[in-house]
């Protein structure tokens, strides 16, 4: 695992979250004879990017289920701090999480599990936590992460009622002919509450075709026992592509390619915590003063957790005291640095993919973009350089720190 921060959504709070991973089927398609999750991109087996998304969510254990050539398996993951379980036969979604319900049953009631899926290694940490803060936050029994998307052939869809709540879901074979121009399909990834997930198991019946139990089915299980179902809407349905052909294999390695080649690719705050050292001002427990992040800045900073999330309410009180604390301190160094007439206070919250930051801002009477008009001349503002070296000249002043040794000193 790298030394990126961790995405917890649940730091703070006694309930734990489990990772439940279902890698145990052969993937007849792969034209292969090896387990489909062992199939690599840029080196790396399917279930290893998985594994390494989810070493980023804070989970306090992450068990993965196993079935064909599961010892191949096993071994070829031991880098990993995973538990496994094994499926056999493979019975069906429900019936993974069924043989892998021993393991659950240790875990108080009230933790919260994430199921993910060893052949689907294009999501992103932050959709995942904005999924479990959700969850959360919302109180849910359940919530699956769903997307639109043009061609949903083949995709279980999701019904919802008048009010925009989830109704159920209908697997592609059995849709009524009106219903199949539905766009929004179900991800099969969900963050349940454990205990109802676990009561809900009991009731998986394989009275289909294929003889199967289908985790689809617990949904409308944990409703009807009157827990609340939520929905979590995906922006980029690309995240959610399985791998079943060889052809899809070469076309997530494309889409990883894609992604390292754009600059504004993700989280822009996870972005500057990550790769932009040139921004940081301090690093405290669980959040950072940054540079707001442009070719100039004048004084603007952000305080931003460290752990992707969008909402306020999600915060602990230790964690929302920590980032006011934070606040408070960038605001003592601004007015050291420029002398401005007032402060612009704010902050991002509730929006999907938008990062919770605290925005600390200069103003003087009279300004554009927050630059100080001084004589009606606007003076421009400084370069993110000459903005740093101004404010930690403040931020020294301010806390009594001693000068930097000169180079060669």
């Amino acid at each position: 695992m790298s030394e990126r921060e961790r995405i917890d959504p649940g730091a703070g709070a006694a309930r734990p979250w489990i990772g439940l991973v279902l890698a145990a089927g052969k993937g007849t398609r792969m034209k292969s004879d090896r387990a489909k999750v062992l199939h690599e991109i840029e080196g790396k087996s399917l279930l290893g990017h998985v594994l390494d998304t989810a070493a980023e969510l804070g989970l306090s254990r992450t068990i993965v289920v196993v079935g064909h050539q599961a010892e191949e398996v096993r071994g070829a993951h031991a880098a990993w701090e995973v538990e496994t379980v094994l499926q056999e036969p493979q019975l069906g979604t429900g019936h993974a999480v069924i043989v892998a319900a021993p393991l659950l049953r240790g875990t108080p009631a009230d933790a919260d599990c994430l199921v993910l899926y060893g052949d689907v290694p294009l999501l992103r940490a932050t959709t995942l936590g904005e999924l479990m803060e959700r969850h959360r936050l919302e109180g849910n029994g359940v919530t699956v992460l769903t997307a639109e998307v043009d061609d949903p052939a083949g995709y279980g869809r999701v019904f919802r009622d008048a009010a925009g709540r989830f109704e159920r879901i209908v697997e592609d074979r059995d849709l009524r002919p009106e219903d199949r121009g539905r766009r929004e399909i179900n991800s099969g990834i969900y963050a349940f509450r454990l205990g109802p997930l676990l009561e809900a198991l009991a009731h998986l019946k394989a009275d289909n075709a294929q003889k199967e139990y289908y985790l689809t089915d617990a949904l409308v299980v944990i409703r009807d026992a009157g827990w609340p179902v939520g929905i979590s809407l995906l922006e980029d349905p690309e995240e959610i592509s399985g791998i079943n052909t060889p052809e899809q294999l070469g076309e997530a390695e494309a889409a990883l390619a894609r992604r390292r080649g754009r600059p504004t690719e993700g989280c822009r705050v996870c972005r500057a915590l990550k790769d932009r050292p040139d921004l940081l001002l301090e690093r405290a427990e669980g959040a950072s003063i940054l540079l707001a992040p442009s070719p100039y800045n004048s004084g603007h900073l952000w305080v931003a957790p460290h752990r992707h999330q969008t909402s306020f309410v999600s915060l602990s009180p230790e964690e929302a005291g920590r980032l006011f604390d934070l606040a408070r301190r960038a605001e003592a160094w601004l007015e050291e640095a420029y002398h401005p007439q007032a402060f612009n206070l704010g902050y991002n919250s509730g929006r999907p993919g938008e990062h919770l930051v605290l925005h600390v801002i200069p103003r003087w009477s009279g300004d554009s973009n927050f630059m100080p008009l001084i004589g009606e001349a606007k003076i421009l503002p400084q370069t993110l350089a000459g903005s740093r070296r101004h404010v930690e000249e403040a931020r020294r002043r301010v806390e009594g720190e001693p000068e930097p040794e000169p180079p060669g000193g």
